[in-house]
């Protein structure tokens, strides 16, 4: 057990240092599409770089001599192909990293590694990738869904993809971001139509600013408050009791069962210590804010540099700066104080909108604790992560 482990006894923290690691590649940034709350600028999406194998199986090599330098108690790697389009790489590529990364995380030396990815799903061959999927991935998929706002040909392409998936056996969730249409759709006829899609779990996300969407039409246009987003996901939520109560099997809301997992966990449980995205050209970053709210990418070093090893990247100056960050809150005295910061679910710190509800989603995270503390269905786990 490492020494960050030992101190909260079995309670442990999932955190790379103790582990766990959702290890989110970007192995190309290239996506065909111009998603309204998409933080990648129209340059970086048309490029087509890939990052290779040999060089991705470097960084791989990297990680693990981390961990055998601290000998954690266990080695999970959630890798989550992110992208861009990961599909946009090829099936081959898929395979190639797969078996890479079985070479060097071996089940030998203790290694639990699980494959995940998050498409579009528009213009994927099924018959190559849903076989595929079925292998690696347990039958497992995650894709896009933000309602009208991606236009209602798309939404239309989109959902016979989902129910061709399903229909070749694929366990598909959703990952959305909570946008004007969505709300204007309206929660109880969103999950009911993720329902007769026979989507599994769902994920939501409220629409962050960023460089792409700060422009006028955007951002403005397209970006509830944090109070919609709140009345939004509580108002689903009941329905999905409702649903639930008449024997029907909605899809899972995956913000209420993790807001009530983490509830019960210790006060370090929720800092975003388990991941790193990993872009193409070897920078290790996470999501961070300036100027207020406003996103971008924060690099915590390039694992590709000479000398450069997975420990450094952890114990930058930069990433202990992003860490302090996220144990304090971000300095936020509403955050700190509050009663539900361990369910938190706002991801990663940063300030609050000072007119407006916070970003951890506070009310709906209450009241999925204290609804589920008066019939307990939203117990147990769910993939989403």
């Amino acid at each position: 057990m490492s020494i960050i482990a030992s101190q909260f006894g079995n309670d442990v923290p999932d955190t790379i240092e103790n582990g766990y690691f959702v290890f989110t590649i970007m192995p190309t940034l290239h996506c065909p599409y111009n998603c309204k709350h998409c933080y990648l600028s129209l340059e970086q999406r048309r490029d087509k770089s890939v990052m290779s194998i040999e060089t991705m199986r470097s960084v791989c090599r990297k990680i693990d001599a981390y961990w055998d330098e601290v000998q954690p108690s266990q080695r999970v790697v959630m890798v989550y192909n992110y992208g861009g389009e990961p599909t946009s790489v090829g099936p081959e590529y898929f395979e190639a990293y797969v078996a890479m990364m079985a070479e060097e995380f071996p089940a030998s030396k203790g290694y639990e590694v699980k494959h995940v990815m998050l498409t579009s799903l528009l213009g994927v061959d099924l018959d190559v990738w849903a076989p595929l999927w079925l292998k690696h991935s347990d039958g497992y998929v995650q894709t896009s869904y933000d309602g009208g706002m991606r236009s209602t040909s798309y939404v239309r392409k989109w959902e016979a993809k989902v129910r061709e998936a399903i229909k070749r056996g694929l366990r598909v969730a959703t990952i959305s971001v909570v946008n004007s249409d969505l709300l204007e759709q309206g929660p109880a006829e969103t999950i009911e139509l993720l329902e007769d899609l026979g989507v599994c779990e769902t994920g939501w996300l409220p629409f962050m600013l960023n460089e792409q969407n700060s422009v006028p039409g955007k951002y403005d246009r397209y970006a509830p408050t944090m109070e919609a987003f709140n009345n939004f996901m509580i108002q689903m939520l009941d329905h999905w009791y409702a649903l639930r109560h008449r024997g029907r099997m909605p899809p899972s809301i995956g913000e209420a069962h993790f807001a009530v997992d983490r509830a019960r966990r210790n006060s370090a449980s929720n800092l975003c210590g388990q991941t790193l995205f990993l872009l193409p050209d070897g920078e290790f970053v996470l999501p961070n804010y300036k100027d207020g709210y406003k996103e971008y990418m924060h690099s915590f070093g390039n694992i590709l540099a000479e000398g450069v090893s997975f420990g450094d990247i952890l114990t930058s100056r930069e990433r202990r700066l992003y860490m302090r960050r996220q144990v304090t809150r971000n300095g936020n005295p509403e955050c700190q104080g509050c009663d539900y910061k361990n369910a938190c679910i706002q991801e990663f710190a940063k300030p609050n909108k000072s007119d407006d509800e916070c970003f951890g989603a506070k009310r709906f995270v209450a009241h999925a604790i204290n609804k589920n503390s008066l019939d307990p269905l939203l117990d147990g786990p769910v993939t989403l992560f």
